[in-house]
């Protein structure tokens, strides 16, 4: 495990463009210094696949869901209306216009009318990384557009599977993180690393997995097209008491530059992260993409660090209701076969790789030990 690749100047934080239009400052969005929504990452079920040597687990990860007085009736309307969904597959998913939603089947009425807040996240939010903080963190008083959080859209992101499961995806991240550092721990190793988060978005849950590599320091480099939400990531990781010189945020295409070209292996340098992470892209990819993704990801690698991808799992619980209900677009949901699949065909070794799913069933998150 290396710093960034040594002989090469470093990119700098100066490198993300100005802002361009003022954001809420963090204090004013209930975000800051909010503690995490996920807790313990306890093992229920773990077996070796014959055909591929993965180590598949199952996990049941708390959630301030668990104490939530209205999650059995609100999972129970949601899973409901998933099933009225599933009869009607001609209904479509709500229009967006101009910002606004358009609920043009009963189930997107029943989740959009009365709730300003929900309105404005699936209008001006969805599909950008920026949506999933109030999911993230549903405590928080505003959206991070400013928009003050009602009481429906507040349960909606305190209870409902697709919330728990973006929040348990990060709970497993956190306990890849952990074991990886107990492990570098038991190996001796003291050396400062780099961790390559692609796709980074708002960072959240990578900010929270920092705490599991104590005693280890990592600088952290953010990847994504988006500048607004790299300059929400790079206030969120200061905020969290990052010095700004570990801090290093890169706005690029991955499409262009890991994808299709190996531009970002070669500006940081092959084997230059400990660890690299793409919790929240893999589904918006095609399966050619997704392969390519996967090379250029493990050539980043270092030896004795790891690799993290997730993604939705086709047999999720209520994906008529992520599709036309909520109306969330894009994704491309896979089995646990089918990423295993595609890590073999990227060349990296099954049997280094855990899948791991949640009790919620809403993701899987694959980790790969280089």
């Amino acid at each position: 495990m290396t710093d960034l690749h040594p002989g090469r100047t470093s990119p700098t934080a100066q490198e993300l463009p100005v802002q361009r239009t003022a954001p809420p400052a963090l204090q004013d969005l209930g975000l800051a210094g909010a503690a995490p929504a996920t807790g313990v990452v306890d093992l229920a079920l773990e077996r070796r696949d014959e055909a591929t040597g993965a180590l598949l687990r199952r996990v049941v990860v708390t959630d301030l869901a668990d104490e939530s007085p209205t999650r059995r009736l609100r999972q129970a309307q949601i899973a409901a209306r998933d099933q009225l969904l599933r009869a009607n597959p001609e209904w479509p998913g709500p229009l967006v216009e101009g910002g606004g939603v358009i609920p043009v089947n009963e189930v997107a009425a029943w989740l959009y009318d009365d709730s300003p807040a929900l309105q404005e996240w699936r209008g001006r939010l969805v599909p950008s990384a920026r949506a999933l903080f109030p999911l993230q963190r549903p405590h928080a008083s505003h959206l991070p557009t400013g928009v003050p959080i009602d009481d429906k859209a507040r349960g909606f992101f305190t209870d409902s599977l697709d919330a728990v499961g973006i929040r348990t995806r990060a709970a497993v991240l956190r306990d890849v993180i952990a074991r990886t550092s107990a492990r570098w721990t038991a190996q001796g190793r003291t050396e400062r690393s780099t961790w390559v988060s692609l796709a980074c978005g708002g960072a959240l849950p990578v900010l929270d997995a920092l705490s599991a590599l104590q005693p280890h320091e990592l600088a952290l480099v953010l990847v994504d097209i988006d500048p607004v939400a790299l300059d929400f990531a790079h206030r969120l990781a200061l905020e969290e008491g990052l010095p700004e010189r570990d801090v290093v945020v890169l706005e690029r295409d991955l499409v262009r530059t890991v994808v299709v070209r190996d531009d970002l292996v070669d500006e940081l340098g092959p084997g230059s992260a400990a660890v690299v992470d793409a919790l929240g892209i893999f589904e918006y990819f095609s399966d050619a993409a997704c392969v390519r993704l996967l090379r250029n990801a493990r050539r980043l690698v270092a030896d004795g660090g790891v690799l993290v991808v997730a993604n939705m799992l086709s047999d999720r619980p209520e994906l008529h209701w992520n599709k036309r209900g909520i109306g969330w677009p894009l994704l491309r949901e896979r089995s646990t076969e089918q990423l295993l699949e595609l890590v073999a065909e990227a060349g990296i070794d099954t049997a280094r790789t855990t899948v791991t799913i949640p009790q919620d069933g809403v993701y899987a998150v694959v980790s790969v030990d280089c």
